[in-house]
C-alpha cells in the first residue's frame, strides 16, 4: 500500500534491530523501502545491505554537509556504484547552507556532478535543501536538460512558487512526519503547497530516523509510522488514505523503477 521513498535505515541503531523494523513496516502496509546514502562510505553500506532484504531499494551518493573529508575517488566510486542492481537513485544530495562553515563553491560542484552521474546513469536523484533554494533551484533549471535530470524533492522546505516550478519539471516533492505536527508558519505552508500540488507528483516518505509523525513524536521514526503522514496528507488532498497510497506508490515505482 506504501512505499518510504526515504528511510536512513543503515544508522547503527537501527540496522541492530533491522528485522524488526522491517517486520512492523510490512504489518503497517509498506511494500518498498529506499535508502538513501550520505557519504561514499555509506553508499558502499547501503549497495551491500539493498541485497540482503527483498524490500529494499538503494541510493548512492554524498550529502552537502558531508564534505570534511571528501576525495575526488569518491565521485568515481558513485558512478561505479550507480550501476549495480537494486541502486535505484544518486542521493541523497543538494545544498546546505545552514551548518556553520560550508563552502558554496564545493557543494554547487559535487551537486553539479552528480547530477552529471544520474543524467549519464538515467536515474532520478534525491534533493536536500536547507537555506538553499534560490542557488539549488538555479542548479537545477540549469542541469535540467530537457527532462534528463529528474527526481523526488524530499523533505520539501521551498515555497509555493518553488514547488510549482519543480512539479512542472516533472519532479515529485515530499513531506515527512513534521507536516502532523501543530500548526505554524512552516505547516502552514506545507498544507497550501499539499492542496495546489497535482497528486502524480506526491510521494512518501518518513526520512527515518527523523521527524516522526504525531503520536510518535519524540521517539525514533521508522517506516511503519508512514501511515500517520499519510492520513495527513489525504486529508489535505481530500481523499482516502488506500488512494493516496495507491497512487503514491505508482509514482514511487514509476520514477524509481521497482
Amino acid at each position: 500500500m506504501f512505499i518510504d521513498t526515504h528511510a536512513h535505515l543503515n544508522y547503527p541503531d537501527i540496522l541492530s534491530k533491522l528485522d524488526e523494523v522491517l517486520s512492523r513496516a510490512q504489518d503497517a502496509g509498506v511494500e518498498k523501502i529506499i535508502v538513501p546514502a550520505t557519504t561514499y562510505q555509506t553508499s558502499l553500506q547501503i549497495a551491500e545491505l539493498v541485497q540482503k532484504h527483498d524490500m529494499l531499494y538503494g541510493a548512492v551518493g554524498i550529502h552537502p554537509t558531508e564534505l570534511k573529508d571528501f576525495d575526488e575517488s569518491h565521485l568515481r566510486g558513485i558512478e561505479e556504484l550507480a550501476r549495480q542492481s537494486k541502486i535505484v537513485a544518486i542521493g541523497e544530495i543538494g545544498l546546505d547552507y545552514y551548518w556553520e562553515p560550508y563552502d558554496k563553491e564545493l557543494q554547487q560542484r559535487i551537486l553539479k556532478e552528480q547530477f552529471r552521474i544520474a543524467k549519464q546513469e538515467c536515474l532520478p536523484v534525491i534533493i536536500h535543501n536547507r537555506n538553499s533554494t534560490a542557488d539549488l533551484m538555479a542548479l537545477v533549471k540549469e542541469e535540467y536538460d530537457e527532462g534528463k535530470l529528474k527526481g523526488q524533492f524530499h523533505s520539501f522546505s521551498a515555497g509555493i512558487e518553488e514547488a510549482r516550478q519543480c512539479t512542472e519539471m516533472g519532479f515529485c516533492i515530499s513531506f515527512t512526519g513534521n507536516i502532523t505536527y501543530k500548526p505554524n508558519d512552516s505547516t502552514l505552508l506545507a498544507y497550501e503547497i499539499v492542496k495546489i500540488t497535482g497528486i502524480d507528483n506526491l510521494l512518501l516518505e518518513t526520512d527515518t530516523p527523523y521527524l516522526p509523525p504525531v503520536p510518535f513524536r519524540g521517539k525514533q521514526n521508522e517506516p511503519s509510522f508512514i501511515k500517520h503522514t499519510a492520513e495527513k496528507i489525504a486529508e489535505l488532498k481530500r481523499i482516502s488514505v488506500e488512494e493516496l497510497g495507491k497512487i503514491t506508490t505508482l509514482n514511487a515505482r514509476r520514477l524509481y523503477g521497482i
